[in-house]
């Protein structure tokens, strides 16, 4: 399953700022609001599209409505992580609660069986609203346990690959990726995996005492020499290209992204893509899996269009898998 080249989508749940927000964001920096100046579709429109790489932000919320404000919404006010990309700011979303982003994934996949694995990369956001007495809802080991149990009580256990799945019989899940033990692309067909894209603190926490991680959901994004390493995000395909290229042929699995905070699409710059595309990095990220009409001329696909390619890095010149 690493072997393959893939395209997704950065926040992919995100919807169009509303002109209030926008306002707001635009009084303090006009440089933000252009960054933020990006929407997707509908997770499943975009799966359908070819995306196999997805991007969710939680906001931890145990007893529910911490999120909501002054509104009456009703998924924001019951209990369970919140999907949001900025609490109280920009945080318009397809599926404001997380059970519904994964439903959604789930019901998908079951209609799709022969998919290519899906990554699921996750931010876990702390943002507060201090100045109506909300500091930020921090994640503790206690949250990221029921992270882990709320994502396990929507994505069934055969759909999942868990770190426990590569690391096998090795005496750490480095070890297994070294030693070539992803699961084969046909073994993983119809499957979903997590990611953890955090810093070293935050996976900390998620590990715990664990030596790679035991019983856990999420590969984690953490240094090629720890014993959890497996997944790394490496996001600048420029800067990071012979790192990149490094990591995939060792067995790692990376995700960087072809673009960043809209300059590449307003400018019709596609050196970051092509970089992308020749990393060799397994996933590559975009807010443009369709061109915006606004900035015609800048969208992100794989050469040939399909969903899924060889990796260049990893199986030059190989058959092409589908789907």
């Amino acid at each position: 399953m690493n072997d393959i080249q893939a395209v997704g989508t950065h926040n992919s749940y995100k919807q169009a700022m509303s002109e209030e927000v926008r306002r707001k964001i635009a009084a303090k920096s006009a440089k933000a609001v252009l960054a933020l100046d990006y929407s997707h579709r509908p997770l499943a429109e975009q799966l359908d599209h070819g995306a196999r790489q997805l991007e969710i932000d939680v906001n931890y919320d145990p007893e529910g409505g911490y999120y909501a404000g002054n509104s009456d919404d009703a998924e924001l006010r019951k209990p369970g992580f919140k999907v949001l990309h900025i609490a109280f700011s920009d945080a318009a979303s397809s599926c404001e609660r997380l059970v519904t982003c994964l439903t959604q994934i789930r019901d998908w996949s079951r209609a799709h069986p022969h998919h290519a694995p899906i990554l699921l990369m996750f931010n876990t956001k702390e943002t507060g609203d201090e100045a109506h007495g909300k500091p930020a809802k921090r994640f503790t080991e206690a949250a990221f346990d029921a992270l882990d149990a709320e994502i396990r009580s929507v994505i069934p256990r055969g759909m999942l690959i868990l770190p426990d799945d590569v690391q096998g019989g090795y005496p750490t899940l480095r070890e297994a990726v070294l030693a070539g033990n992803w699961p084969t692309l046909d073994a993983a067909r119809g499957k979903v995996f997590f990611a953890l894209d955090e810093h070293e603190d935050k996976v900390a926490i998620y590990r715990g005492k664990r030596k790679s991680l035991e019983g856990r959901v999420f590969f984690v994004n953490t240094r090629e020499d720890s014993p959890a390493a497996a997944y790394l995000t490496l996001n600048d395909p420029i800067a990071q290209a012979e790192r990149i290229k490094r990591d995939v042929k060792a067995g790692f699995i990376v995700r960087t992204r072809a673009d960043a905070d809209t300059w590449e699409a307003r400018a019709g710059n596609l050196t970051r893509l092509r970089a992308a595309l020749a990393s060799g990095a397994q996933y590559i990220s975009t807010d443009y899996l369709w061109e915006d009409p606004r900035l015609p001329g800048y969208r992100v696909a794989l050469p040939g269009g399909g969903p899924v390619r060889c990796n260049p890095v990893r199986c030059p010149g190989g058959a092409e898998p589908k789907e």
